[in-house]
């Protein structure tokens, strides 16, 4: 065999070995993403699925995936989208979780894993964007679509509004489950989950078609055992008093 051969064979190989390290590596990347989506798709689902008129579950995802031979790191967005299918009595809602690889700059989306959750069940998405510090919730409420950035919520890109956590809430009234992702992020402080349940409970109020009095209760299932400020004992029982104390931005915001 030849020099120009045996050069020739050589790189074909090593061609042959990168094809096979690089299609390894992104099976092992659709295997990490599947499991994110998959794990959180079940939590939901348990919610929905379950007896009670009130139930609600904290789920935290990690920072990146980690694939290949050598354990790159994958930093990702996790996407939330609902769509609606029919009308009337035939209503057919789903809510699609997303696995994207994280692009500040990109306006195209590089989907690697995705699983949906047909449900009669309504979706309410809250944006991340009200975790800002002293943000309404009037834009972010009942979005079509959400993306949380765990990334952001633990390294120098760090925001207010940087969300590694979610909770998935449903309430039932009349019959009807409605299912809330509800972001959050458990590098803060140690209420800051059940604080920003009670705060869309507070909203709700707000936008509820009766007017609240100051005696007016939360809704049962955003009515959390959580100390809503350093300075207070109460733990249960919030009414829109209490909402117009803790969560002035969201009770004062324009209607």
């Amino acid at each position: 065999m030849s020099k120009m051969q045996m050069l020739l064979f050589a790189v074909g190989i090593a061609v042959v070995a990168l094809m096979f390290y690089d299609f390894v590596s992104r099976v092992g990347l659709v295997d990490s993403s599947k499991n994110l989506a998959v794990g959180n798709t079940k939590l939901i689902e348990e919610q929905l699925t379950n007896d009670l008129l009130c139930s609600f579950k904290l789920a935290t995802i990690p920072d990146y995936l980690v694939y290949g031979f050598n354990s790159q790191r994958f930093f990702y967005d996790l996407d939330f989208a609902t769509q609606t299918v029919g009308e009337g009595d035939n209503i057919q809602n789903t809510l699609i979780l997303s696995v994207i690889e994280h692009k500040s700059s990109s306006k195209t989306k590089n989907i690697v894993y995705s699983k949906s959750i047909p449900s009669n069940s309504n979706f309410v998405l809250i944006s991340p964007q009200f975790l800002l510090e002293g943000s309404g919730l009037k834009a972010s409420y009942d979005q079509p679509e959400i993306a949380l950035y765990p990334r952001a919520a633990s390294t120098k890109e760090i925001q207010a509004s940087s969300p590694n956590s979610f909770i998935a809430l449903k309430e039932t009234l009349l019959g009807k489950k409605t299912l809330y992702i509800i972001p959050c992020s458990s590098l803060k402080e140690p209420n800051n989950c059940l604080r920003n349940v009670l705060r869309v409970g507070c909203y709700k109020l707000k936008i509820a078609e009766t007017p609240p009095t100051a005696s007016t209760l939360v809704s049962s299932c955003f009515n959390v055992a959580v100390q809503a400020s350093e300075s207070s004992e109460k733990t249960k029982n919030y009414t829109w008093a209490d909402c117009q104390t803790f969560f002035p931005e969201v009770t004062g915001e324009a209607s």
